[in-house]
Parts: structure tokens; sequence; C-alpha cells
């Protein structure tokens, strides 16, 4: 889009309810346009744009409040006579706290970038800049110049290369005016198309991603549309993607030549054959079965596991493939809405979309200013029973309660759940210890940093906010694990039989990772994601400085030492993610690892053990004769390093199996040798 192109536009726009202009600005030449970011439904935050007619340079401030997080960024960019960025300068702080500080200058020809995560140049002609910590604006500036371009694709710098297509439009008025919404899918920049909505002058209008989104003010109203269409667009793209990777299995079939693991006694059953019919398991031994009428895979020494559980995931179309890659067959969803999750979940049982099995925890919080992003919310402890009840009656296994909720809840909360033949779990409410959740009827702790707060927060501490997240990480490293008061505390948590959900990746991760360094989660893996996605490993979610490295390194180390302490102490331990999906197990395992615990224990805690928690170890878990035929072909042998997952080669789930490095591929990822 040439400058003057980029001037009409801008004059031409149309005033949307709520558009401000300012009558009294010199020479009228700035347009402000301001936009809502909605929490369902509610104001959540705000992008504030204005745009200066005279010479295109565009002003964002962008920020929203996730639970006492989120960005606050201050974007400027400036255009060159060809409609090229030709500066751009971002500053703030990121969703965690980050700082935020990056800057391009186009010159001579040459464009230059530097930022806290890295520094670069490039002389490529028309290649468009990827921000790190670019506002939704940014998105719409790469949208405007894919469309502009002559294929509808551009290079991106620092590299990688994004492409453009348009899923939907329709036409929506007002008394102002008529305004035609178009839906786009971005591809390059992800592994996963990114959506957004413009206007017919191709300018921002609005973006929706479950139950957040952004739209112009006044415009609210339009988001249960907005939300629904891209919806409709996002499962036909998951299902188109899903048919070529998708590969039926006989009635009958037998996986010849394998090393079966067996998560029961942690030994290696070496070269075994497996016979399914009808998507269960008939037999494992040493023999050759009968080949009439048999398809046989050839293993050819392989190892054969149990499909893995992620038991801490948040369902969603685009996740379902990354699980199953990575050799993940069954999931524990822990906070959605219901409508969202019994969708996804049908989309996957059906085989319409390549994903896992899946369970539910029913997510309930308090309404409040730190509520988490769901519509479960109770402004009453009654109504939260309420809620309970309602999960109940459509068979979830498990309540799970969040931060907002009152401290004396809990136990009437639990009493209901107990009664109703479900589990309680969750995180330790604000202003609530550990300890006294457990005695007022938890049956489940999630995430580690929980078990640290019961001895580091006062009763003045609101841990809705990322206070639950910086205490540990300042103080977590000096807490003495081996005192009378962690002892008894673990004491407690084994006669309760509580279990610990730890998802210790994103801890140990969000601990250790300093902006402009790979990824400690993902660093082993990173050079086979796609450049922009591999890009994104470089930014650190807290402000970690030459003050505080080291301090929140030893919160890091501390977590890795209570792991051991509870799995020491007998606690079960159940591994979940919160995380990338796939990779993000395979990390957690390996940290599992890592804290002293054996492989074959850490194999058994991410496959039969979750099953027996879910109630589902009669029919999952382990590769035992009539349990369905859910396993992971392998090329390493798990026993040994808990690592060999990550090598995964087949997916076998009921009658259907999966090539990894086929989906791998799929999403721009290198498939792994």
């Amino acid at each position: 889009m040439t400058h003057r192109i980029l001037q009409l536009s801008l004059l031409t726009i149309g005033i949307y309810s709520g558009l401000l202009f300012s009558d009294d600005q010199q020479e009228a030449d700035l347009v402000f346009k301001n936009f809502d970011w909605l929490t369902n439904g509610v104001k959540s935050g705000s992008l504030r744009l204005t745009i200066n007619q005279d010479d295109g340079t565009r002003t964002a401030r962008f920020e929203f409040n996730d639970r006492g997080r989120g960005p606050k960024i201050h974007e400027v960019t400036r255009f060159a006579a060809d409609g090229q960025v030709s500066e751009l300068q971002i500053s703030g702080h990121s969703y965690m706290g980050a700082q935020v500080d990056e800057h391009l200058q186009r010159s001579d020809f040459m464009t230059r970038w530097r930022s806290k995560l890295e520094q670069g140049s490039s002389d490529k002609s028309g290649a468009f800049y990827l921000a790190n910590d670019g506002t939704p604006e940014q998105t719409a500036m790469l949208a405007r110049a894919l469309l502009a371009s002559d294929d509808g694709s551009l290079g991106l710098l620092p590299n990688g290369r994004a492409s453009i297509s348009e899923l939907d439009a329709f036409d929506r008025s007002t008394t102002a005016r008529t305004v035609t919404l178009s839906l786009y899918a971005i591809n390059g920049i992800g592994m996963d198309p990114q959506f957004l909505w413009l206007d017919e002058n191709k300018e921002l209008f609005g973006i929706a991603s479950g139950c957040v989104g952004m739209v112009p003010e006044g415009w609210a109203h339009i988001m249960g549309e907005l939300q629904a269409r891209q919806e409709k667009a996002e499962q036909a793209f998951h299902r188109a993607r899903s048919v070529p990777l998708t590969h039926k299995l006989p009635a009958k079939y037998a996986i010849t030549h394998v090393n079966v693991v067996d998560v029961v006694t942690g030994t290696l059953l070496e070269n075994q054959s497996v016979t399914v019919k009808d998507g269960l398991i008939q037999s494992v031994s040493e023999s050759t079965p009968d080949t009439d009428g048999l398809k046989l895979i050839d293993a050819m020494g392989s190892f054969l596991i149990p499909g893995l559980w992620d038991m801490h995931s948040h369902i969603s179309l685009e996740q379902g493939l990354l699980h199953v890659a990575a050799g993940v067959t069954t999931i524990r969803d822990m906070g959605n809405n219901p409508e969202q999750y019994s969708a996804v979940r049908d989309s996957f049982d059906s085989g319409a979309v390549v994903g896992p099995r899946a369970y539910a925890a029913g997510f309930i919080d308090r309404k409040s200013p730190y509520s988490a992003p769901i519509k479960a919310l109770a402004e009453s402890q009654e109504e939260a029973l309420e809620l309970v009840r309602k999960y109940s009656d459509m068979a979830y296994p498990q309540i799970k309660i969040y931060s907002s909720i009152e401290p004396d809840w809990v136990a009437p909360i639990a009493k209901e759940v107990h009664a109703r033949g479900m589990r309680l779990s969750g995180h330790i409410p604000s202003f609530m210890t550990a300890e006294r959740a457990v005695m007022d009827g938890f049956d489940e702790i999630q995430h580690i940093n929980m078990l640290f707060l019961n001895f580091l927060a006062g009763p003045e501490d609101d841990t809705r906010t990322p206070l639950r997240f910086t205490l540990v990480a300042e103080k977590g490293g000096a807490l003495d694990l081996d005192s009378t008061e962690v002892t008894a505390f673990l004491g407690l948590l084994k006669t309760n039989e509580v279990v610990i959900d730890p998802t210790v990746a994103i801890f140990d991760n969000m601990f250790r990772h300093r902006s402009g360094d790979l990824s400690p989660s993902f660093a082993m893996v990173a050079d086979h994601f796609p450049p922009a996605v591999k890009r994104g490993m470089l930014a650190g979610r807290m402000n970690i400085n030459e003050e505080n490295a080291a301090l929140y390194s030893s919160a890091a180390d501390a977590l890795l030492k209570m792991l051991r302490k509870l799995y020491d102490h007998g606690i079960k331990i159940v591994a979940g993610t919160d995380s990338l999906p796939g990779f993000g197990l395979h990390r957690e395992l390996e940290l599992y690892q890592k804290a002293g615990i054996p492989a074959a224990e850490v194999l058994k805690l991410a496959t039969l053990g979750a099953a027996e928690l879910m109630g589902a170890s009669g029919t999952s878990g382990s590769i035992t004769v009539g349990k369905q035929a859910d396993f992971v072909l392998l090329a390493a042998n798990p026993l040994q390093d808990i690592c060999a997952v990550r090598t995964t080669q087949l997916v076998f789930k009921g009658d259907r199996y999966y090539k990894s490095a086929q989906m791998y591929q799929a999403v721009g990822i290198k498939p792994f040798k």
C-alpha cells in the first residue's frame, strides 16, 4: 500500500459508534479510535489508536487486566513515502511484567531492529517486521500489507513468511453507517492461523478469542456474532486439516517385533506382539499371531508405551493435533465453559478433528476484579453450591475452584462435592492457607507454587494477583524444606491422600527464563519450530535482571526439591502442564526425572497413575488385555531416560492411528528423528 493510498484510506474511515473525532485539534489532522477489550462481554482493557492523517503516523496504547496481569504497551509507527514502516517504537511491559523496549529503523535500504530479546538488520525489500510485543494494530498493519501484496504473501523480518486469506464477510448497520466486516486468517506467524476482523477500509475492527476479544467502543453487542462466525471458520479449518492426518485402522491388527513397556512393574517386555480387535487389546505375547486376515505392523524393535495423559489442560481445537503428535491420548480439562468443552470433545471423539480423549473439572470462581475469564462466577455461597449441582448433573467427576472463592465457602463446597461423589481441587483461595484448604476438604491442589504460599503468604497478601508468582520467586529459595513445619505439612497431605498437580515446568521456566535467551522449557526442541514461533521462545515472562536472576533461579531449584519431597513422602503426583500441548508435558516429565524420581515411576504417573485417579484404570493407562488400544510407538526406551517420550513415531487411539512426523509437518514443525 503506498503512502497516498494509506492516506485516502484514513480519510474515508467512517464513524463507529464511540469513535471520537477531535474538532479542536490543530488543523483537525488527528483521528482517534477507541476499542474495548472484553472478557465475557465486560470491559477489561482498551486500545487507543491515534492516526495522524498528514503523515500516517499511528500511535497505539494497549492494555488489559487479567487477574492482575496484563500488558501495557505504548507503540508509535511511522511510514515512509512508499508506505512501508520506516520507524517503530514500542515500550511498556508484557503480560507478566517483563520490560518491553523495542525499536525499528529503516533507512538507506537497510532495516535495523533491537529489543530486549534480540537485535539484527536486513536489506530485504518489502519484508514486514514482526514485532515481539506489538499491539493488535500491528497485526492489522500486517494484514493490510499482505492484502496489498501481489500474491497475498510477504517475507517477514527477522525471518519467515506470512500469507492471508479471507474466510467470511457480512454487513451490520448502525444509525451512522453500514459496516462490512471481514474475517481474515494470517498464516506463517504461528503454528495455527491468527484471526482478525477488518472493516471495508481494511482497518482493524475486532479480535475474537474464546471468552475474550476486542471491538470498537459501543459495539460490544456484536462480539457474540464475531465469535460464533469465527468458531465456525476455525472448526472448518481444523476439520479439513485433520482429514489427511487421520488413518483408519482395520477391525483387527497386530503390532509385531515391539518392546512393550509394562508401566505396572516398570519393566520391558521384549520382542512382543500386541493384537487389537475393535479398538481393544486382545493379547500381548511373545508368540507371532495368526496372520490370516490380520494386518501386521512391524515395529522393528521400537518401544510401545500407553498413551500419555496431560492432567492440566484447557481444551481447544487447535491444541488437539499437538497433544496427539506428542503421544498424549487423554487430557483433563481444568477450566472451560461447558459448551466449549463439549463441542471440542465431541469433535475429538468423532475423529472429525485430531485430538485426545478428555475428562473435565467443573470450574467455579467468585465474581471479583480478579475473577478467572470464565462464565461460572458465583456471587454467593449458594450460587457456588448450585454450580456444583449443575456440574454433577452433567456427570463431571471433579470440581476446580479458583483464587477468588471465599475461604469460608470451601468447607460447604467440599461437603456438597463429596456428597455427590465428586472430587474437589483448585487454587488455594486468596487469604487462605493450603493447610486449611486440606482440612476443609481439598482432594487435590493445582500448581506447586500453592504449596510454597502456605509458608510465604501472610494474612494480608492477596494471592489472586501476580503476588502468587513473585512471592515464590523472591522467597522460595530461602524456604527451609527440611523444617519441622514443611515436614508436618507434607505429612498432612499424605494422611489426607491429597493429590498434587505441580505444573512445575511453567514455574521453572518463569523463574529461569531471562528475555533474550531461549526458553529453558523448549530450548532443546526450538530448532524444530517455525522461525516466528522459535523467536517467541526468546521472550521471558517475568522481569529477570542481574539483580534478581540468582534469587529466582534458587526458587526454581527449590521447586524441584519440593517435588522430590512429595515423591519421597508417598504423595500422589499427576503430570499436568497448563502449557504448550505435548511439548509442555515432555518437559514436565523431564523435570520430574531431574528432581530425582526414577524414569519408570515418572512414566507410570503420566499413564496408569492418571487413569487411576480419574477412575479409568479399567480401560486405560497400561498395555493390558481388554483395555483401549491407546498407545504410542517410540524410537527410544523411556525406562532408561524419560526424554525418550520425545521420540514419538506412531500414536494409536482406538480405531485410528497418526504419524507424528506428518502431524508436525502440517503445523510447520520439523519432524524429530
